[in-house]
């Protein structure tokens, strides 16, 4: 969605050439109450807002100015106005959405029927970066829900709540919640169709590596994406989401993609161990080493080990007490290239870290 304000002052100016009277604030309560609140600080209140019958809104918007001291020609004038505000400010981008999926909370994104609607649409047009981001927001809130024991009985206090009889405020919850996660079901499974009439291609690459992608040439064709760059373990997490959904060793999605990702949150979150998998992982020798060359620059070095021996219970340091488990990995063993090689190599990790 725009943002409210700058639309608002424009259309302020364009009111104070007939109306000099009016402001701001008016302005506020008109948009409030065309949509149906009682005031601006409750819509401010609200995690979204949409309208579905204009009759009622204007009905609502006008008599709202009626109200504060306007004619009826000055009322109909702003109401006219808010309703041009309105098509402007309802109009939700594929950013707008992927803006509040990030940022909202999780209640609030179970009460966001209009974004979800929003972007339901755009998953049924066939919008592939729609899909993508779908999926990834899809999987963390259906993910959230499965997380917390209480919803287990979601659909037993649901069925309960169609049947009037009296719950308690814990159990309204559980069923209300059982209620809103239907429709992520829904989407989740609309995506699954899309994601294998689309040959598998759901998942797009972190733009971030297509300027290092011909180090690792696999014959892959790739389409990338800028979404998750800055939080790829989000599409890790529902990479394995997925993965566990089907439940199947067949390799429902690429591993291309998932090494793809993983790379990307080697960027992001330097690990000892993601260096480690993205090495082993990799067929191609120039690919290995720009890797490594990644690594020591981030302070990590792949070819030294970090085994070490933690106590099984506490998870800590061991201390000779107890159960001992081995945590970490073993160094990699690096193919043999020319030195003309490595230091071209190590320009583009530098390049690639910069």
């Amino acid at each position: 969605m725009k943002n409210l304000k700058p639309l608002l002052f424009s259309t302020l100016s364009e009111l104070k050439k007939s109306s000099s009277s009016i402001k701001n604030s008016h302005l506020y309560e008109a948009f409030a109450a065309f949509c149906g609140f009682k005031s601006y600080a409750a819509l401010q209140a609200a995690p979204e807002f949409y309208v579905n019958d204009f009759e009622q809104s204007k009905i609502q918007c006008f008599n709202r100015m009626k109200q504060m001291g306007f004619s009826n020609a000055e009322s109909l004038q702003i109401y006219q106005n808010i309703k041009l505000v309105w098509e402007q400010y309802n109009n939700i981008s594929l950013e707008d959405i992927y803006t509040f999926y990030s940022e909202a909370s999780y209640e609030d994104i179970l009460k966001s029927k209009h974004t979800l609607d929003a972007l339901m649409l755009l998953v049924e047009s066939g919008n592939k970066e729609a899909i993508f981001i779908s999926l990834i927001f899809t999987t963390q809130v259906l993910a959230k829900y499965k997380d917390n024991p209480d919803n287990r009985s979601g659909k037993f206090w649901y069925k309960k709540k169609l049947a009037n009889e009296n719950l308690n405020q814990f159990q309204l919850n559980i069923a209300e919640q059982f209620q809103q996660i239907a429709s992520y079901n829904k989407l989740f499974e609309l995506l699954l169709k899309k994601f294998e009439a689309s040959n598998k291609k759901a998942f797009p690459s972190p733009a971030i590596l297509k300027v290092i992608s011909k180090y690792f040439d696999d014959g892959v064709k790739r389409c990338w994406s800028s979404y998750f760059s800055a939080k790829p373990y989000l599409v890790i997490d529902s990479i394995f989401y997925v993965l566990d959904y089907y439940n199947s060793d067949i390799p429902i999605i690429p591993s291309h993609i998932y090494q793809d990702w993983l790379k990307a949150e080697m960027l992001t979150s330097h690990s000892h161990e993601n260096l480690v998998e993205i090495i082993e992982l990799s067929n191609n020798n120039d690919e290995k080493w720009l890797w490594y060359f990644v690594g020591l620059e981030l302070g990590l070095d792949a070819t030294q080990s970090n085994l070490r021996a933690i106590n099984a219970n506490t998870g800590k340091d061991y201390d000779d007490y107890g159960p001992m488990d081995v945590i970490g990995n073993e160094g990699v063993c690096l193919p043999a290239i020319s030195d003309k090689r490595k230091i071209q190599l190590k320009s583009e990790a530098i390049k690639l870290i910069s």
